[in-house]
């Protein structure tokens, strides 16, 4: 009891530290979904995560002078299946005022995909999401901002581009809710190869 006290305080302390840094939110994330009953796979992942910070011990970030972008620019990618005991998959992204990053994420799907194209669609649909927050923020500020939103998944795009359910009835709510924000014109979609997508981070070790 006392070793899973210890981890749980450990695993809470980096996923503190992953709000800042990015490059570890996809193994805190790993870390915390195991709070309820860690054990000694669970220590080996969390000594992994250690000796990584130790060696990394700053990151530095460089807010450069930009002129005032149009939009927020929100990146997005999943592993299809990625977690070897339940074959869920994660949504990974980030979201970029310019050069600049200000908000990455790293969740576990609460439903089981079926394909590759399901996973990617339902992380374009988390990154619609935290888009539209972010613009409803800008216009509490007082500023207009338009979301940009950037995939690699094309079978994902061609779904959200669309009109209609298709041949995946099992995904209608999702499908249909990204289709609308896509045609209300509150989203523009976005190619961009996988070699340079930041998300892609978010999505391993």
């Amino acid at each position: 009891q006392a070793d899973a006290t210890t981890y749980r305080a450990l695993a809470a302390r980096s996923n503190y530290l992953s709000q800042d840094r990015p490059d570890i939110s996809f193994a805190a994330k790993e870390l915390c979904r195991e709070l309820s009953v860690p054990n000694l796979s669970s220590f080996k992942k969390l000594k992994r995560l250690v000796r990584c910070l130790c060696g990394l011990r700053r990151l530095v970030y460089h807010f450069s002078f930009q002129n005032a972008p149009e939009a927020v620019e929100v990146f997005v990618d999943s592993d299809f299946a990625g977690c070897q005991s339940t074959r869920r998959s994660t949504s990974g992204g980030v979201a970029m005022r310019g050069m600049h990053p200000i908000k990455h994420w790293s969740l576990t799907q609460t439903t089981i995909a079926l394909s590759s194209g399901e996973a990617e669609l339902h992380s374009i649909a988390a990154g619609i999401a935290q888009g539209l927050g972010m613009r409803s923020i800008a216009n509490d500020l007082g500023f207009q901002i338009g979301v940009r939103l950037h995939t690699d998944a094309t079978a994902a795009l061609g779904i959200c581009r669309r009109r209609g359910l298709g041949k995946i009835r099992h995904l209608d709510v999702t499908d249909l809710w990204c289709q609308e924000q896509v045609r209300l014109g509150k989203v523009s979609l976005h190619k961009v190869l996988g070699s340079e997508n930041p998300a892609d981070m978010m999505t391993k070790y």
